[in-house]
């Protein structure tokens, strides 16, 4: 569902008024879940899976999508940061009156738990791809699946972001970024990214290692 959906459902489900509100976020602004649970509409956030030392990136929010829910649901789920990458709007409902409308409410109790569940199964699959694949591949990945988010073949983002995003050194992404390139796969200028072959950048991130020889790991 998209967000005016999930408003839709919200309202339908409590029979209530005002409890959702319209926020807007800001790029580069961290969105904690403390201070509620989002429903974005236009604005993408960059989700981190945080453990211990190490974190992983699985993903990204936008519209459809809920930020806050598995704190709610999955008590035991491990932190999940969320980073805008683009401004833009999204609703929020405070945690405390989401929690009564799920404990008064089997249906839409059902509906939210069957989002987390699916969404933490992808979590846990950008987590195993963190693990397994070569610097280049997880750029490109990402790369794919920020386009998908924002709805564009230009993505307005710099290597640092990127390199912070996923964890690694900002000299192994421009490496990336330059073998992406030099496979007519992607442009890269300073401060943007544009997607040259779409179908080329999903293939090129998900085929296996040594079908690619040519291009050893980043370092």
């Amino acid at each position: 569902m998209d967000a005016a959906q999930w408003e839709r459902t919200l309202r339908q489900h409590s029979r209530a008024e005002g409890l959702a509100e319209t926020v807007r976020l800001k790029a580069g602004e961290s969105v904690t879940h403390d201070d509620g649970v989002y429903f974005p509409m236009d604005a993408v956030a960059n989700l981190t899976l945080c453990k211990e030392a190490a974190h992983f990136q699985v993903g990204f929010a936008g519209n459809g999508d809920v930020i806050g829910i598995h704190r709610l649901l999955l008590p035991d789920f491990p932190p999940l940061g969320a980073t805008v990458m683009r401004g833009g709007q999204a609703l929020r409902i405070a945690q405390p009156v989401l929690d009564a409308l799920l404990e008064s409410d089997a249906v839409l109790r059902q509906r939210m738990k069957d989002y987390a569940l699916h969404s933490t199964a992808r979590f846990l699959a950008e987590a195993a791809n963190a693990a397994t694949l070569s610097l280049e591949k997880r750029v490109a990945r990402w790369i794919s699946l920020c386009r998908e988010a924002v709805g564009s073949d230009e993505i307005a983002v710099t290597h640092q972001y990127i390199a912070t995003a996923l964890g690694v050194r900002r000299s192994g992404v421009t490496v990336a970024l330059h073998i992406l390139e030099g496979e007519h796969i992607i442009r890269s200028r300073r401060g943007r990214i544009e997607v040259l072959d779409p179908e080329a950048l999903v293939t090129y991130s998900s085929e296996d290692e040594q079908s690619n020889p040519s291009h050893p790991a980043c370092p």
